[in-house]
């Protein structure tokens, strides 16, 4: 029992290993849909900036892997009652494992308001890995693809 549970500890971290891997590229990859698109860019003044959270992924591999586990982990019963502690075992894991792939995969970004040239206002929410603003922080904001992003103006 214990080699099989092993087994399934060592598929599982081999499973979710595997899922996280890319290749690495120089370039940025954009989305098919960005091919023969046009974007609009614009400058402005960075006026506000609040860091929040995007929320992470709920995929069938926390809530699966998850159950499997707790079932796993709850094992060892005979009978009706080890059925159901094992079935309560499935459930209590799936929801963990749901909770700790979100948790795993929730994203810092900031919320970035830019008063443009002409007047308006913006607001861009993105992965702070693109850099982080300021207040006063002259920008330009990218529009297109059905994305907006805001990055250092160079002139």
């Amino acid at each position: 029992m214990k080699s099989q549970l092993r087994l399934l500890v060592v598929i599982s971290g081999l499973s979710v290993a595997l899922v996280g891997c890319t290749f690495p590229s120089s370039r940025r990859t954009l989305p098919r849909s960005a091919s023969g698109s046009m974007s609009v860019e614009q400058t402005g003044v960075v006026t506000n900036v609040r860091e929040v959270n995007i929320e992470g992924r709920r995929t069938n591999l926390g809530l699966f892997g998850g159950g499997i586990l707790g079932g796993a982990a709850a094992s060892g019963g005979s009978g009706v009652g080890g059925a159901v502690v094992q079935a309560g075992g499935a459930v209590v894991g799936a929801i963990a494992g749901e909770a700790v792939e979100e948790a795993a995969t929730r994203k810092l970004a900031q919320e970035i308001t830019v008063r443009l040239d002409d007047g308006r206002t913006v607001v861009v929410t993105q992965e702070i890995s693109t850099g982080k603003y300021q207040d006063g922080d002259r920008v330009r904001v990218l529009d297109g693809y059905g994305h907006a992003r805001v990055s250092m103006a160079t002139n």
